[in-house]
């Protein structure tokens, strides 16, 4: 079952990749997917070839950025219906969290998560695919990048996030980073979050209507109890969230889904899972994702995936992958560098 994202999310692809130098539909056509997304923004898509293109994209044109470059030109209108209910909130800690609440409905890839500690909140982004990808720093990057120009928006240009983090490496320019994001931005981090103070998530939206608002919430709410959850997908998001924390146990993620973990069992059962090979595919695809993308101590990467030691996560990898972490980290920049594109001049 594919997560689906609007076909919205490749609002001017075309032009950027011809910026860069790519031909956008042979592009396409690689990503397996239709020429008609640049036509109709609603259709509904794969959210894991959409990531798959732009990393591809980032690759083939050496363009660190490309998910931001992406990111630079989008609206509100971008957002479909999303952006009506986010428009008539009363202040842009609502809007925060309609766009937690809603967003799958606009794009299922991107996941994102509200820690609201009052003076200081961060907005979690995270990428909720499948395709054994390992890293999705474009659309991480991009989906960051839109996210603040909707706040930006919406606050009449005045929002600006404490600082923008990134579990991923810093690149080796910032100028769109920069353009972008603004220039608090911080490389090499526990989470890809935008941090902000509280007070400042306080500011009313200027001509919001909470009728209208009410309004678009019911529809909204409709299509969300439309949506079928796979189980599986729900524990995912669960165990991403809890791995970090050292507590992630099955009565945990049973208690995060409000069911007895039988009853977890029993509906994973049916679609050849359990939590505990849940657990270990997400580790999997997040120690693929710091090894290849932070210059992390491997016992700050065994924390962030909930090993008690550097060594019981050792132990667990080469169970995994066939070989240690530093052998994998090494084997991945190799074959990173023999892949990148030999530069004519």
């Amino acid at each position: 079952m594919h997560t689906l994202t609007r076909s919205a999310s490749l609002t001017d692809y075309e032009h950027v990749a011809r910026s860069v130098g790519l031909d956008p539909f042979r592009m396409l056509r690689m990503a397996r997917l239709p020429d008609t997304v640049f036509d109709d923004p609603n259709l509904m898509i794969s959210a894991d070839s959409v990531g798959w293109l732009l990393e591809e994209s980032a690759r083939l044109s050496t363009q660190e950025a490309f998910g931001l470059l992406l990111a630079e030109t989008r609206s509100l209108a971008n957002l479909g219906v999303l952006a009506l209910v986010l428009r008539e909130e009363p202040t842009l800690r609502a809007a925060m969290q309609s766009g937690v609440r809603y967003a799958r409905l606009h794009n299922a890839g991107v996941q994102l998560r509200l820690d609201d500690a009052g003076d200081v909140v961060l907005l979690h982004v995270g990428a909720n695919m499948q395709g054994g990808h390992g890293v999705w720093r474009q659309t991480i990057e991009m989906s960051t990048g839109i996210l603040l120009r909707m706040f930006r928006a919406l606050s009449g240009d005045t929002f600006r996030p404490v600082r923008v983090t990134f579990t991923h490496e810093r690149p080796a320019s910032l100028d769109v980073h920069h353009r972008v994001l603004g220039t608090a931005i911080e490389f090499s981090q526990e989470c890809n979050a935008i941090v902000c103070r509280g007070r400042d998530l306080d500011l009313p939206i200027p001509a919001a209507d909470p009728r209208l608002n009410l309004e678009v919430k019911r529809w909204l709410d409709m299509q969300l109890a439309n949506l079928h959850d796979e189980p599986t997908q729900r524990t995912r998001q669960i165990v991403r969230m809890l791995l970090p924390s050292g507590l992630c146990s099955v009565d945990q993620v049973a208690q995060h889904l409000g069911m007895h973990r039988r009853t977890l069992n029993r509906h994973l059962a049916a679609e050849g899972e359990s939590v505990t090979t849940i657990i270990n595919a997400v580790r999997a695809e997040l120690a693929e994702e710091y090894l290849a993308n932070s210059k992390r101590r491997l016992y700050e990467v065994a924390e962030l995936l909930g090993f008690s030691s550097a060594a019981d996560f050792s132990r667990w990898f080469r169970g995994q992958f066939g070989k240690t972490p530093s052998d994998w980290a090494a084997q991945y920049r190799e074959s990173k560098a023999a892949a990148e594109p030999i530069s004519h001049t």
